[in-house]
C-alpha cells in the first residue's frame, strides 16, 4: 500500500515481467494507452511504432499521462517505471520488434503518429456509426423509483466517532471500517469521523443503504465504497441530512487507479428518497458509478474538484434538487466503447450547476425532456460527442464556450431556453429547431452548423484520464492544474426519425435540399458578385469556427480588406473555406418554435444549407462588416414561418429561393433601440423587431407575403402590441422613416453572397 495523489494504470502490473508484456505495452502506447485505465483496449491491426523515437515518445506517455498524472510523473517510482519502459521498449525495437531499421525510423515517425491517430478515431467512429437513440435504455426500474424499506427487518449501523456498532446480520466492523457483505437493507445513522462504509457482496446482491442522518468522512479514500454487488441503492431517508466527504489524497492498493470518488460504486448505483445528501469531494469526483448512475429523487449538494455526478455507462435523472459545483463537469457519462451507453438522460429536477468545464457532458447522447436548469460553465453548458435533444425544461445558461453543442445532431423540440452569454448558442452538424422558445445572446455565431469532428481527441473515454489529464479543466487538483483537451466527437447521419423522448418535429431527413451540391463554386449573381465568390479585398470566409482574437469577434465595423478589430481568428485559414466550400452534411432546419438571436458573429451560420419551414425567427446580427445576420455556403430556402433579420450590410445574404415570398434590402440604416416594422398596404404590421445594435440590412419573410407584393419598412417608429423583443404581427406603427420593398420567391439584386457590398433598394427581379 502506498499513498499517492494520482491514479496508476492497471497495465503497470507485471509490465516488465517478460518480452510479451513489454510488446503489449508498446502496442497500447501506440493506440489507446492514454485513456485505457479501466478497460485497456488494443485496436485491431495496431502495431508498435515503427522507430525508436516514436516508441520512446509512447513510453514517455506510459510514464506520465497513462498512469493518470496530469503534468508528469509525480513520484520517483513513476519516473523509474517510465525510464525502464523507455529503455526496454528501445531494446525490443532494436531487436526487431518494430520491423524497421534505424535508417527507416527517421522517415516514418510522422506516418506512424498519423496511423495512431487514425486508429484512435476509428474506434469511436464505429460507435458513432452504430448509434441509435431508440436502442438506449432511458427507463427506470420500479425499485429505482421506490424508496421504501422495511424498518423492522433492516440491519442497523450506528456510527460513533472512529468506530461503529451493528445490530443485525450482513455487516461487520473492523476498526473504523464497516463492511457489508450480504444482500439486504442497512439503515445508517450517526457520525464516522474517520472511516468508511464498504459494500463487498456477491455479484448478484442488491444492497440498500438507507442514510438516516449519517455523516461519514474518510481522509484516505471514499466515504462509501461499493466494491462489489449487482446494484447498490442509496436511499435518503425523509427529513434527514446526510454528509459524505474525503481528503485530498487517497491510499490505494498497488497497481490500482481506483477508487476516485467520495461515493464510489463499481456497480450500478441508484439514489432515491426525499432526504438531503451533501458531498464534498476533495480528491476528485463527488458521486461516481462505473456502470449506471440513476437518481430518482432527493436533494443532492455536491462540490467536487473534478466532476460532481458521473456514471460511466449512463446518468439518468428522473427528479430531485441539485446544487453542483464542479472543477470539471457537473454531470458526465464517458463510456465510448458501446453505442448504447455513454449517455445522459434527464426527465425532471431542479438544477443549479457551476462548472469549471461542461455543465453536462455525454459521449453519445444528451436527452432532456423536463426540469429547470440554472447553468454557469467555463466551457460548454451541454455537450454531446454525438447527439442531443431538448424536448422540454427551462434553461438559463451562461457559457464560456457553446451553450448547446452536439457533434452530429442537435434538436430543440420544446422547452424555454434563455442563453444570456456564450460563444455559440446551438451548434452541430445538423441543427433542428422544431419547437420551444429559445433566446440566445452570442459573442460568435448564435446558431452554427459545421462538419462533425470524428476524432476521438479528448482521451477521456476511460477513467485514467480523470486525474487531470487533458480533457479536464477548471481548478487545481492536488496542487497541479489539470490540462484541458478538446472535446471528442463523433457522428452519424440523420435517420429521419425523432429523438426518443422528444417530439417529432418537421422534416428530419438530414438531406441537403434538392439542387445544392457540395463544393458549389458558383452561385446566382447578386449585386454583381457571384454567390460563392469574394469581392475584391475581402478574405473568403465560411464558418467561423472560434472566437476572434483574444476576446471574441469585434463588434466594430471594419474597413474593406481589413480583418475585424480584435485580431485574426484563432483558427484563421480553417474557417470553412471560401463560399461554396461547405459540406453537404451541414444543415440548419427551423420548423417551429420561437428563435430570438443576438450575435456578434453570424447569427445563423451554416457550412451547408439552411431550411426554414415554420416558426418565428427574429435576428439581431452583428454590426461589424466581417459577419452577417445570415450566412450559408450552399443554399437557403424558406417555405413557411415568420423571419425578420437585421444586421450589417457588407456580408449580407438573402434566401437563395423559396416557396414563400421574402424581401431583402441593404438600403436601410438604423441604430440600437430603433424599431423595424414590415407593414402591408393597409398599414398592418406583419412583423417587427427592436434592434439591439446598429444595422444596415433587413431580411424578412412571412406567410402573409404575396408574390410581387409591395411592403413598407418603417424604421424607428412607435409600435403597439409589441413584446419585449419588439415583436408583433398584429399591431400598428406610427412615425419613423419608410422605404418600400417587394417580396418574391426569388432573391433581389440588392443582397448578394459572400463579399457583396451595399446595394440598392431590394426590388424583386
Amino acid at each position: 500500500m502506498g499513498k499517492r495523489t494520482a491514479e496508476k494504470a492497471d497495465s503497470e502490473k507485471g509490465l516488465f515481467a517478460d518480452a510479451q508484456s513489454l510488446k503489449q505495452s508498446s502496442l497500447r502506447c501506440g493506440t489507446r494507452f492514454v485513456g485505457a485505465a479501466e478497460e485497456p483496449r488494443q485496436v485491431a491491426g495496431s502495431s508498435p511504432s515503427s522507430n525508436a523515437q516514436s516508441l520512446k515518445q509512447s513510453s514517455l506517455r506510459c510514464g506520465t499521462r497513462f498512469v493518470g498524472v496530469a503534468e508528469g510523473a509525480r513520484s520517483s517510482r513513476m519516473r523509474c517505471l517510465a525510464a525502464l519502459c523507455i529503455a526496454a521498449v528501445l531494446v525490443f525495437s532494436l531487436a526487431g520488434l518494430s520491423g524497421c531499421s534505424g535508417a527507416e525510423s527517421s522517415s516514418t515517425t510522422s506516418s506512424s503518429a498519423a496511423a495512431t491517430a487514425d486508429l484512435e478515431s476509428s474506434a469511436f467512429e464505429e460507435v458513432a456509426a452504430a448509434f441509435d437513440v431508440s436502442a438506449l435504455d432511458l427507463d427506470y426500474s420500479k425499485r429505482d423509483l421506490d424508496a421504501s424499506y422495511d424498518d423492522a427487518s433492516a440491519t442497523r449501523i450506528t456510527l460513533s466517532g472512529s468506530s461503529a456498532s451493528v445490530d443485525g446480520s450482513g455487516a461487520a466492523v473492523d476498526g473504523s471500517t464497516v463492511t457489508i457483505s450480504s444482500e439486504g437493507t442497512y439503515i445508517i445513522s450517526g457520525e464516522l469521523s474517520s472511516g468508511q462504509i464498504v459494500v463487498d457482496a456477491s455479484d448478484d446482491a442488491k444492497v440498500q443503504l438507507v442514510l438516516a442522518g449519517a455523516t461519514v468522512h474518510n481522509e484516505d479514500g471514499p466515504a462509501i465504497y461499493a466494491k462489489n454487488a449487482d446494484k447498490c441503492f442509496v436511499t435518503l431517508a425523509d427529513g434527514t441530512q446526510n454528509s459524505l466527504s474525503d481528503g485530498s489524497d487517497y491510499t490505494l492498493e498497488d497497481d490500482s487507479d481506483e477508487p476516485y470518488a467520495t461515493l464510489f460504486c463499481r456497480c450500478d448505483l441508484t439514489i432515491n428518497g426525499t432526504g438531503v445528501l451533501n458531498v464534498t469531494a476533495n480528491y476528485r469526483h463527488g458521486i461516481c458509478s462505473k456502470d449506471d448512475l440513476v437518481v430518482t429523487d432527493g436533494t443532492l449538494n455536491v462540490t467536487a474538484v473534478e466532476d460532481c455526478l458521473r456514471g460511466r455507462d449512463c446518468v439518468k435523472i428522473a427528479d430531485g434538487s441539485f446544487r453542483l459545483v464542479a472543477g470539471g463537469d457537473g454531470i458526465k457519462s464517458n463510456k465510448d466503447t458501446e453505442a448504447t451507453q455513454g449517455f445522459v438522460s434527464i426527465t425532471g429536477g431542479a438544477f443549479s450547476i457551476n462548472a469549471g468545464d461542461d455543465a453536462a457532458q455525454a459521449k453519445t447522447y444528451i436527452g432532456i425532456t423536463g426540469g429547470t436548469f440554472s447553468v454557469t460553465s467555463a466551457d460548454d453548458a451541454f455537450h454531446s460527442d454525438l447527439q442531443m435533444a431538448i424536448a422540454g425544461g427551462g434553461f438559463t445558461v451562461s457559457a464560456g464556450d457553446d451553450a448547446f453543442h452536439a457533434e452530429t445532431e442537435l434538436a430543440v423540440d420544446g422547452g424555454t431556453i434563455d442563453v444570456t452569454s456564450c460563444c455559440e448558442g446551438l451548434e452541430a452538424e445538423k441543427v433542428y429547431v422544431n419547437g420551444g422558445d429559445t433566446s440566445i445572446v452570442a459573442s460568435d455565431d448564435a446558431v452554427n452548423s459545421s462538419a462533425a469532428d470524428l476524432s476521438d481527441s479528448s482521451d477521456d473515454d476511460e477513467d485514467a484520464n480523470d486525474s487531470g489529464a487533458p480533457g479536464e479543466g477548471g481548478i487545481a487538483v492536488n496542487g497541479e492544474t489539470p490540462g484541458k483537451g478538446g472535446p471528442a466527437a463523433g457522428g452519424s447521419p440523420a435517420d429521419g426519425g425523432s429523438f426518443q423522448g422528444g417530439v417529432q418535429g418537421g422534416a428530419r431527413s438530414g438531406q441537403v435540399p434538392q439542387g445544392s451540391t457540395q463544393g458549389q463554386g458558383e452561385g446566382q449573381a447578386q449585386n454583381g458578385t457571384p454567390q460563392g465568390e469574394a469581392a475584391q479585398g475581402d478574405a473568403p470566409r465560411g464558418d467561423q469556427g472560434g472566437m476572434q482574437g483574444e476576446g471574441g469577434p469585434s463588434q466594430e465595423a471594419g474597413s474593406q480588406g481589413d480583418a475585424p478589430q480584435g485580431g485574426a481568428p484563432q483558427d484563421a485559414g480553417n474557417r470553412g473555406g471560401a463560399p461554396g466550400a461547405g459540406s453537404s452534411d451541414c444543415l440548419i432546419q427551423i420548423n417551429g418554435g420561437t428563435l430570438v438571436l443576438d450575435s456578434a458573429g453570424d447569427a445563423i451560420d451554416s457550412n451547408g444549407s439552411v431550411e426554414i419551414t415554420g416558426g418565428t425567427v427574429l435576428v439581431n446580427g452583428p454590426s461589424n462588416d466581417g459577419d452577417g445576420a445570415f450566412d450559408y455556403d450552399s443554399e437557403a430556402t424558406v417555405s413557411g414561418g415568420t423571419v425578420l433579420m437585421v444586421g450589417s450590410s457588407r456580408m449580407a445574404q438573402s434566401f437563395s429561393s423559396g416557396t414563400q415570398p421574402f424581401l431583402s434590402t441593404t438600403n436601410v440604416s438604423g441604430s440600437a433601440g430603433d424599431t423595424v416594422a414590415i407593414v402591408d398596404a393597409n398599414g398592418n404590421v406583419i412583423a417587427s423587431i427592436t434592434a439591439t445594435k446598429q444595422f444596415g440590412m433587413v431580411l424578412a419573410s412571412s406567410p402573409k407575403f404575396t408574390e410581387g407584393g409591395e411592403y413598407t419598412l418603417v424604421i424607428d417608429g412607435v409600435l403597439t402590441n409589441a413584446d419585449a423583443h419588439g415583436y408583433t404581427d398584429s399591431g400598428t406603427v406610427s412615425g419613423g422613416s419608410s422605404i418600400s420593398a417587394t417580396a418574391s420567391t426569388t432573391p433581389s439584386s440588392s443582397v448578394g453572397g459572400m463579399g457583396s457590398g451595399p446595394g440598392a433598394v431590394g426590388v424583386a427581379r
